[in-house]
């Protein structure tokens, strides 16, 4: 059988905006049998009974509500928590996979930063409609108004020069305000879910390096055979 490798992308809910220019960004990759995340090899993040080897993947470099997925001969994994964890058993199980690339082991196509946003920002607000819909509902508030700003505008730009011009701008300018007030407040809560998942996976790390000699032990043991 021709083993399939099919490198993807997930949207999960981040503490930032799809497009801020302060993400993290990240490189994944898959290469000598192994997972590497920001060129280092990660030893335990291959669950037992895996086999990547012959399968490697370009870097893909990801941010925000981006989460790396791998299909490989058919199932589902997504890169979570520094693990490969099967799709159904994962914290995100039945979410929409956005495709990356799609080739033989060697070669995995990317899609444009210009064409995958449109998608990315698309999954980010279908996610936080899932989890958060208050806040779903100010950024689709806040949407709205982008377009009654547009609009709004083009009439100014219109009319002549007059006391209805001048009404128009006025009215122009305040929408202008309350959109960047509810702008600011929708900010406000991603950096508090930011801050909540940072304060979680630091936590995660801390376990990580109390718990150092048993990873390795457990991973010495699945390489050599040794249960």
């Amino acid at each position: 059988m021709t083993r399939r490798l099919l490198a993807a992308a997930l949207a999960l809910l981040c503490a930032a905006a799809p497009v801020a220019q302060t993400d993290i960004v990240h490189t994944f990759e898959v290469r000598d049998g192994a997972v590497w995340l920001d060129g280092e090899m990660l030893p335990d993040a291959v669950p037992e009974g895996l086999d990547l080897r012959g399968l490697s993947t370009p870097p893909l470099e990801y941010s925000g509500p981006i989460q790396p997925v791998l299909e490989i001969d058919g199932t589902p994994y997504v890169f979570e928590d520094g693990r490969l964890i099967p799709m159904a058993s994962s914290s995100r199980p039945d979410r929409g996979v956005y495709i990356l690339g799609d080739a033989e082991p060697e070669a995995v196509a990317e899609l444009p930063r210009d064409q995958l946003m449109p998608v990315v920002e698309a999954a980010y607000m279908r996610d936080v409609a899932d989890r958060n819909e208050p806040l779903y509902d100010r950024m689709r508030q806040s949407m709205a108004m982008e377009q009654e700003v547009l609009s709004l505008a083009e009439r100014v730009r219109a009319t002549t020069p007059g006391p209805a011009r001048a009404d128009l701008r006025d009215q122009l300018r305040t929408l202008l305000s309350d959109l960047l007030s509810l702008k600011h407040e929708i900010r406000a809560e991603e950096i508090a879910i930011a801050t909540d998942r940072l304060e979680a996976a630091r936590a995660g790390l801390e376990a990580r390096h109390a718990a150092h000699d048993e990873i390795v032990d457990g991973r010495l043991r699945e390489l050599i055979g040794d249960r």
